[in-house]
């Protein structure tokens, strides 16, 4: 038992000594980051569930601080919540990817630019500043404000790996924006954040065909009844076999469990609102409950 237990530091200790080199090669290290006088914000992932949530709640969260993520800004209600915060975390939408989604994500990113009239702080990655048509576009809108973050992802000896999140040089694999929202609202400073539209249950809708593709069906809360199972690309070089979608999802739900940590260590409360929800990291509460 002593042996294997030595293995395990050592190995967490290896991955630690690679995730520092990751963070020397890629990340920046003086970015600024945006405080907020405020306790709590509300996290509105893209799932199913949010449609039940906007009827129910829509009024509180309107006078609510909010970040959205992603496809949000294609709707109506992006411009009814204004939300105070929103995050892209995806590399296909500043590379020039061209995929099923590519349309999605111009979609996403015109609706972001040409419907933001009230000032609205945008987290984007680092290195998406490399891409300076893609940020120059960003700024032609005066009402939104661009603050960059680090989404090297970092692992090993979750003391080490605390200390890189908080500094903002690094973070739990980020293979959904929903982790990189997270971090963001608790290095910002909110005490409590609750989540809605987090549903992740994607797992029931994984499927193969016979051409021996892996499908997924990644329904949102706005394209329920059109939305179609697609292949998974993983970024822009082909398309993910069930083995790497599986991954995919082990190490999102992964991360979740690294962010509670974290959170607990920076004193922040995360709270799940969202009905069914397959993420098992996070307190859950029924948000009639929360809302009243």
């Amino acid at each position: 038992m002593t042996l294997e237990k030595n293995f395990e530091q050592f190995r967490l200790i290896i991955k630690t000594l690679v995730s520092l080199t990751k963070i020397l090669i890629s990340s920046n290290f003086f970015l600024k980051k945006p405080y907020t006088l405020k306790s709590d914000i509300y996290i509105l992932g893209n799932g199913p569930s949010l449609n039940k949530t906007l009827d129910l709640y829509r009024d509180q969260l309107k006078i609510s601080t909010l970040m959205c993520v992603n496809g949000f800004s294609q709707t109506k209600e992006f411009i009814v919540l204004k939300p105070k915060y929103f995050i892209i975390n995806a590399p296909e939408f500043y590379t020039n990817t061209t995929d099923s989604n590519s349309k999605i994500r111009e979609k996403t990113l015109s609706s972001l630019i040409g419907k933001t009239t009230w000032n609205l702080i945008l987290f984007l990655p680092a290195d998406s500043k490399k891409n300076k048509e893609f940020i120059q576009r960003i700024k032609k809108n005066n009402f939104i404000e661009i603050y960059y973050f680090n989404k090297t992802p970092v692992d090993g000896l979750n003391l080490i790996n605390s200390f890189l999140y908080a500094k903002g040089l690094g973070s739990p694999r980020p293979h959904n924006v929903l982790i990189s929202g997270i971090l963001q609202a608790i290095n910002v400073g909110f005490n409590n954040i609750y989540l809605l539209g987090a549903d992740h249950s994607w797992l029931p809708l994984i499927s193969v065909n016979q051409l021996n593709e892996t499908l997924i069906n990644q329904k949102h809360f706005y394209d329920l009844n059109t939305s179609k199972p697609k292949t998974m690309h993983k970024g822009g070089h082909g398309k993910r076999k069930l083995h790497e979608v599986l991954e995919k999802f082990y190490f999102s739900f992964r991360s979740y469990h690294q962010l509670q940590e974290f959170a607990s260590k920076s004193k922040t409360s995360i709270i799940n609102l969202t009905e069914n929800s397959f993420i098992d990291a996070f307190k859950k509460i029924k948000s009639e409950d929360h809302f009243g």
